[in-house]
């Protein structure tokens, strides 16, 4: 972004590129391939917030995007399962590897009025590896009572090609999403929704052990 030239005049550019995730298929498409460092800022008013020119200035390594315009609530909630938590009306969400990292909440930081603590905060993210459990062949995904084959979360097979583990993802994602239940009360949709965290969970281990 260049505000202006001239004589006493300060210019800057702007790491920053505009996406749309207009469906479901959009954003599964952009974690996916989210192999890269990458930081997807949640601000309507992105391109001009200070803290997002301060974060993307100190963290050039990143790359760095903004959506175009608002997302839907379901996709928000699609995005918000991948993270593991809500997301918030002020931040972004960092990716690596088709996975999220962290989800950053600029204004729970007071990284509104101390930006420059948010290039420490990005750094810190994604130097800290996922930690997985191995037993022989398999990567092993902790559901919080036991740990189980991340294939048999999914309905997989290990012998399966990697697009049929995506299809598998997504049409697993699809069934359990907790928005399909919520009228049935909040106990099945809490059930849902920990379904949903568990297939992710595969998903990202299955992704990191087979590399794609």
């Amino acid at each position: 972004m260049t505000p202006g030239k001239g004589p006493g005049v300060l210019v800057f550019e702007m790491p920053l590129d505009a996406i749309e995730l207009n469906t479901i298929d959009d954003l599964y498409t952009f974690v996916e391939t989210a192999i890269q460092r990458t930081g997807l800022v949640l601000a309507p008013d992105a391109f001009f917030s200070p803290w997002v020119r301060a974060v993307s200035a100190q963290c050039h390594d990143v790359r760095w995007l903004y959506l175009s315009k608002p997302i839907s609530g379901e996709l928000q909630q699609h995005l918000a399962n991948f993270a593991h938590k809500p997301l918030p009306d002020k931040g972004f969400v960092l990716l690596e590897m088709g996975r999220v990292v962290r989800v950053v909440d600029v204004d729970a930081i007071g990284g509104s009025s101390q930006p420059h603590r948010l290039g420490a905060v990005v750094q810190q993210a994604f130097a800290v590896k996922p930690k997985s459990a191995a037993n022989g062949r398999y990567l092993l995904v902790d559901t919080g009572s036991n740990s189980v084959d991340p294939y048999q979360v999914l309905g997989a097979a290990e012998s399966d090609s990697e697009s049929n583990i995506k299809k598998k993802y997504k049409q697993m994602v699809l069934q359990y999403h907790p928005d399909r239940v919520a009228h049935l009360g909040p106990e099945l949709r809490e059930l849902a929704a920990k379904k949903t965290r568990e297939i992710n969970a595969a998903f990202a281990a299955i992704r990191s052990m087979r590399e794609f």
